[in-house]
């Protein structure tokens, strides 16, 4: 099996770590990674109902992205693969604007990684899964049945797999799991058989596709979660329908690149 990291991150752009890319992709080598995958989150659509600040790339950041990226690809080549690529997140209300968006990368783009980040709040209003401050204050009503909770994060990964993205790219599925991010924080209980048969027909549909299935390692770090997105045994059924599961770092920093593989290609080798 090629020694993949399937997603990493500029540390340079926005984030704490005071670590080069270059720094990033050298340990990496050093690790033995034979290929590597730069992503960032794209810009939302401009119309889109999302009333927090979004974590990923704003418009105005995508030339100073690409030149970064494509820097590393040409110092690099005759050491490491490395793939272009960007986080996508699904609104199934601007479906027409991802494709837009996905279409004018065409060119530049190696990979696709396709997320559920956002769901409508007790309210409709579309809010952050991943802060756990919008999710006490927003969803205290919805949190009252955790199963609804699950239900509509993945309902809205299902529609995001039937969408059509218009590139004959790479299709990853990422962060899979992440509406249980804070089950530890917010003692939320694991999904019953209806939210297993939901995830099941999601892999499915995922075959079908030919998508791959991105394990998050860098959820082991996440204090109020503690497991891979999906978990260790949900990604372990997902490889072996067949599904290509593909290991993640979503590295920030030197210390990040290549956590927990080893623990992560148990399962899935």
């Amino acid at each position: 099996m090629l020694k993949k990291d399937g997603l990493t991150h500029v540390p340079n752009l926005d984030y704490e770590s005071k670590d080069s890319l270059d720094d990033l992709i050298e340990r990496a080598i050093s690790l033995g990674f034979k290929e590597y995958t730069i992503a960032e989150m794209a810009p939302l659509p401009d119309e889109a109902n999302v009333i927090q600040p979004h974590p990923g790339l704003k418009s105005d950041d995508l030339s100073t992205y690409k030149l970064e990226v494509d820097r590393v690809v040409d110092q690099y080549q005759n050491q490491i693969i490395i793939k272009r690529a960007f986080e996508i997140n699904y609104f199934s209300a601007y479906e027409n604007q991802m494709r837009q968006f996905l279409r004018s990368q065409i060119d530049w783009v190696d990979e696709v990684i396709l997320l559920v980040y956002f769901i409508p709040d007790d309210m409709g209003i579309l809010r952050r899964i991943d802060d756990i401050d919008i999710i006490k204050k927003y969803f205290a009503t919805t949190l009252r049945t955790p199963q609804e909770f699950y239900q509509r994060y993945f309902a809205l990964m299902a529609q995001s797999i039937e969408a059509i993205l218009g590139v004959n790219k790479p299709i990853r599925i990422g962060d899979f799991g992440i509406i249980k991010r804070f089950q530890k924080t917010l003692n939320l209980p694991d999904f019953d058989d209806n939210i297993y048969k939901q995830i099941g027909d999601i892999f499915q549909m995922m075959m079908t596709r030919g998508y791959q299935l991105e394990i998050n390692a860098a959820g082991f770090n996440d204090v109020g979660y503690g497991d891979t997105y999906p978990a260790l045994e949900v990604a372990a059924s997902a490889f072996d329908m067949g599904i290509e599961v593909i290991y993640s770092s979503h590295a920030h920093s030197v210390s990040e690149v290549g956590q927990f593989f080893n623990e992560i290609e148990e399962v899935i080798k």
